[in-house]
């Protein structure tokens, strides 16, 4: 088989070709996809931190402050009366903030609570969420919440992600603090006490 250098140019040319139009399509794509990306990165870059905007809802909660209130009698332990300490920060660059209240040890109250909570915001589904940690043995707790309504926000609270079956409401007393409601669903499904405090929080 011969080939003549005329054919062997025209090959040469055409694989050039090809290659440069292989390599010009893959820069062209690229550029494109560039370009598309763009926009949406600068408008992602625009938008304001949405969370921490949110968490400047929950600035009631930041300060420091004695807490005085009543634990409920259950069928187990008898009710008593609560002395205890309220501290409240932002952490994390200011998106989230975390609580700690915790009680003192008194002749009625030999075993004082202690609890660790935090509440930040999901921007997808618009709620506030809350993770509790305590010293009472059992295992951590989630909640939601959809905000102030007023003075009062209520978190619907689950244990280890079971269905919602407590409740912590807040309210806003102005210059002198929060107060602090638990409640938990019995077997009836009722909304029962379980405990309430008043902090009188200095920021």
């Amino acid at each position: 088989l011969e080939i003549s250098p005329q054919q062997l140019g025209l090959n040469f040319t055409n694989q050039l070709e090809n290659a440069f139009m292989k390599h010009t399509s893959l820069a062209l794509i690229t550029a494109l996809i560039c370009l598309a990306v763009t926009p949406v990165v600068q408008r992602a870059n625009a938008q304001p931190p949405v969370t921490a905007s949110r968490i400047a809802d929950l600035s009631d909660f930041i300060g420091n402050g004695p807490c005085t209130g009543n634990v409920m009698a259950s069928d187990k332990t008898p009710g008593h009366a609560s002395v205890g300490h309220f501290h409240g920060e932002k952490i994390l660059d200011g998106n989230w903030v975390i609580i700690h209240y915790d009680e003192d040890q008194t002749a009625e109250n030999q075993k004082p609570y202690h609890v660790v909570q935090f509440f930040g915001f999901d921007s997808t589904k618009q709620k506030f969420v809350s993770v509790v940690f305590d010293n009472s043995g059992t295992t951590y707790g989630t909640g939601t919440s959809a905000g102030w309504k007023d003075d009062t926000l209520t978190i619907e609270d689950s244990t280890g992600g079971d269905s919602a079956s407590y409740r912590d409401v807040f309210t806003r007393n102005g210059k002198k603090g929060l107060s602090h409601t638990g409640t938990m669903a019995d077997k009836q499904g009722k909304w029962v006490k379980t405990d309430e405090q008043t902090c009188r929080i200095t920021p």
